[in-house]
């Protein structure tokens, strides 16, 4: 059904009031705007903007769409969608949800009176809900940079687990017995892997977990000067801190040299790195690397190639993540600066063990 007419015929109404429903005016009954929206998803139609069918992608966010605190992650997201779009000469827009969406609209509504012909979503666990409606709804969508539980929800995202145990695993192995966490206090799957990774190497070492020692802010370079005065501040303090977001372990590195303090001498650091900002640092450094212009060309990329052979499939797409080591962690000295601190008998016989990654499936 390519028409506004042939979606009114086969539901026995009047071009009118589809074309009502579709504008979102107020003077239909719930029972007709349902029908016409249940009509308009699985037959698929979208409104044409003069007579050329609209090649625009939404890049929505619940909130306002971009936040300085994750540094070079939207801009590579960014870049990366736009790749894929252009393989199919689709454009894009930015919206707002929340700011956009009339109470009395459903999500379809918006997007369709937006102008969309599909949506690349970003959101956090709190936002899960909205997403799940979005996604019964069937309006074309994916999601990136979060998992989702839900078979109705397409989504690509990055597995960071594997790779923070990684981390953690380098730093134990070096002799660090005190090690600080710098988590991202937003709640999404990403951070929810690198926290649970740092208790499990931790746990797997025979080590326990000191709650002074977890530093959860926002991300930020204050929220990384503020974990150095934290350590500085503790008399049995750090030795090696992993910081789960870029503009935090930037924000550490620079209040360590304010300070006086080397790194990685005076205190070890494993960062997170989006792009390529571990390279433009010195020490160059140790850092665990997702590619989020990968993360965005795999999304545009499959829901651009979805609405142009009108074959929809799923998508739930792992990428993998890397830990590189670089010029940020050594092994520490005690207190006084007068030995290393070896790893105990326990963690190394358990840390040096061969140890199998996961797969991650992908379709």
């Amino acid at each position: 059904m390519s028409s506004v007419r042939a979606i009114a015929k086969s539901l026995d109404l009047s071009a009118a009031t589809v074309s009502r429903v579709l504008n979102n005016r107020p003077d239909v009954d719930e029972t007709t705007r349902k029908r016409v929206l249940d009509m308009v998803n699985s037959v698929g139609y979208f409104p044409r903007v003069g007579a050329r069918l609209t090649d625009v992608i939404g890049l929505a966010y619940p909130d306002e769409p971009v936040q300085t605190e994750y540094g070079s992650f939207e801009p590579a997201l960014l870049s990366g969608i736009m790749r894929g779009l252009d393989e199919r000469q689709f454009d894009l827009k930015f919206v707002s949800i929340r700011r956009d969406k009339s109470p009395d609209e459903t999500f379809t509504q918006l997007f369709m009176r937006k102008g969309l012909r599909g949506v690349i979503l970003r959101c956090f666990r709190n936002d899960h809900s909205m997403i799940t409606k979005i996604a019964r709804e069937q309006f074309p969508m994916v999601v990136v940079a979060e998992h989702f539980d839900d078979p109705n929800v397409n989504f690509v995202r990055s597995d960071s687990y594997e790779s923070s145990r990684k981390a953690m695993e380098h730093l134990i192995m070096l002799g660090h017995r005190r090690i600080a966490l710098a988590i991202h206090n937003v709640a999404d799957s990403d951070h929810a892997d690198r926290r649970r990774a740092y208790g499990d190497a931790l746990h797997v070492a025979g080590m326990t977990v000191d709650q002074r020692l977890i530093f959860e802010n926002n991300a930020s370079f204050s929220a990384g000067e503020r974990v150095v005065d934290g350590i500085l501040s503790m008399r049995d303090r750090a030795t090696a801190v992993f910081a789960t977001n870029p503009m935090t372990a930037l924000g550490i590195m620079r209040r360590a040299q304010e300070l006086g303090l080397v790194i990685p001498r005076d205190l070890s650091l494993v960062g997170m790195d989006d792009s390529d900002v571990r390279s433009h640092v010195w020490p160059r450094m140790s850092a665990i690397s997702q590619d989020a212009s990968a993360l965005g060309y795999e999304a545009a990329s499959w829901l651009t190639q979805t609405l142009s052979t009108g074959l929809r499939h799923t998508l739930r797409k792992q990428l993998r993540t890397t830990f590189e080591v670089n010029g940020t962690t050594v092994s520490p000295g005690d207190l006084k600066g007068d030995g290393v601190v070896e790893a105990t008998p326990q963690a190394k016989s358990v840390l040096s063990a061969p140890r199998k990654l996961k797969k991650t499936k992908s379709s």
